[in-house]
């Protein structure tokens, strides 16, 4: 793996273009990172966590146990230990010259600009003083959209807010929701996404009783986001999955069903540059791979569907190929 060790812009463009170093990206495994990037690495961690860096670039993967498998958190280039630095005007100017310009969203509040190329979901950190970028990540924690905005109401707020809708049947949630929710659509899409964060929050842990009820709350505020369009179709399968919402085969269905390409019309990196014409091409697959890992990971809870087995294997053996 080589890197710049001047201004120059294109080792920095290609990360937020493709979200990838040397081929490797946030879900690979430390084999697969190994494998393209070399064992010339210094790495740390404990049973649950690990952290390695390559230089410039970072990679972080977390397990629940050891007998679980690595799963990918980030990569990050830490831009801030160029001994000169990188200008964001420079590296904007390279990315809008090829077809992929990234967007200015609200500062972090700590001296910090931040941008985003949002298809590949790559976040830059910026000096507001010099404009140096400090640090791109993928896969981002900032963005644009009510996702991502500070909520209007506190956290004490939102708690209230859905231990109350916790009492209710489904109907009375609709009632309630129609007197509180804002008129504004923007609003609107705020206060569910807010609405959601704080029930996810409170989700117990395993598959107790209690667990039951919080998480029907928050498949009805997932589909109440949908309906906002605060989440597509995919980001509402990937809710869905993270958080376990629903049994396993259906849920591993309802991420085969939102995969928006058949396998043997999928980009892969080996068919396809990352260019501007291909850019719906690309992101289906983008999409592709993570309703593909995310079904996979149900599988591991216990999915029983043969077919939608056979299905997600074939899938996820095509996931280092994916976009």
């Amino acid at each position: 793996m080589t890197h710049p060790g001047s201004p120059g812009t294109t080792f920095f463009s290609e990360f937020v273009i493709t979200g990838t170093v040397g081929g490797a990206d946030a879900t690979s495994t430390p084999g697969e990172v190994t494998a393209l990037l070399g064992d010339d690495f210094v790495e740390s961690g404990d049973e649950s966590r690990r952290l390695r860096g390559y230089e410039l670039v970072e990679f972080a993967w977390q397990r629940v146990s050891h007998e679980d498998p690595w799963i990918g958190l980030y990569v990050m280039v830490q831009a801030h230990r160029l001994e000169v630095p990188l200008l964001i005007d420079d590296l904007a100017r390279d990315l809008e010259r090829v077809g992929f310009p990234i967007v200015e969203v609200a500062p972090d509040g700590l001296g910090c600009r931040r941008f985003v190329r949002e298809d590949s979901r790559v976040g830059l950190l910026v000096d507001e003083d010099t404009g140096a970028v400090l640090k791109i990540s993928a896969p981002t924690w900032f963005g644009p959209g009510p996702r991502y905005e500070k909520p209007a109401w506190s956290r004490e707020t939102g708690k209230g807010w859905v231990e109350h809708l916790m009492k209710l049947d489904r109907d009375e949630r609709e009632r309630w929701a129609v007197r509180r929710q804002p008129e504004s659509g923007e609003e609107q899409a705020r206060w569910w996404w807010f609405l959601l964060v704080a029930c996810r929050q409170r989700i117990p842990r395993g598959s107790g009783e209690e667990r039951g009820p919080w998480a029907e709350l928050a498949l009805w505020l997932v589909r109440k986001c949908e309906t906002a369009g605060v989440l597509d179709r995919t980001e509402t399968a990937l809710q869905i999955a993270d958080y376990s919402l629903l049994p396993p085969d259906e849920t591993v269905r309802m991420c085969l069903d939102a995969i928006p390409v058949s396998r043997a019309e999928v980009a892969t990196r080996d068919a396809i540059a990352y260019t501007r014409e291909h850019i719906t091409a690309i992101n289906r697959s983008r999409r592709a791979k993570a309703l593909s890992m995310a079904a996979g990971e149900q599988l591991r809870r216990g999915g029983q569907d043969l077919a939608l087995r056979a299905e997600v294997e074939a899938w996820l053996r095509l996931r280092t190929r994916l976009m």
